[in-house]
């Protein structure tokens, strides 16, 4: 098995603020939950920036970078300290970004994350628990 480099801990810490922001709060999950989750997803994007080709990886990595400290210019702090809500805006931001890498850069991140979050046991588990929507319009008639 080929050991895959994952980002440093400063750029997983950052990565783990940005699936925080994208991944969605259904189900309801336990916030102790809810934080390993959260980390799964972020150690597993990770390992995938980590797999990339040296030349896609580098270049990745150092959008991640300035991912995390443009903000500084516009906030007065990296990406990681921002209030929620304006971490939010400025994921969008880049989401909507003229600049294809901005908005390529979203896309890997939101897809793996979607991805590996709704595969994760525990979500499958709290999804599994819910009714249906057909045992719902049955139960109300």
């Amino acid at each position: 098995m080929i050991a895959v480099p994952e980002p440093g801990q400063g750029l997983t810490k950052t990565l783990q603020a940005v699936v925080t922001v994208i991944l969605p709060r259904y189900p309801d999950l336990d916030p102790g939950v809810r934080v390993a989750v959260e980390q799964d997803v972020a150690r597993y994007v990770a390992r995938q920036i980590g797999s990339m080709p040296s030349f896609l990886r580098l270049p990745y990595r150092l959008a991640l970078l300035a991912f995390e400290w443009l903000p500084l210019l516009f906030y007065g702090r990296p990406f990681r300290a921002l209030p929620a809500a304006r971490s939010a805006r400025y994921l969008a931001w880049w989401n909507d970004a003229p600049i294809l890498a901005m908005r390529d850069f979203v896309r890997l991140i939101r897809s793996s994350a979607l991805l590996v979050y709704f595969d994760h046991p525990a979500v499958v588990q709290q999804l599994a628990a819910r009714p249906s929507v057909s045992e719902r319009r049955e139960a109300h008639g």
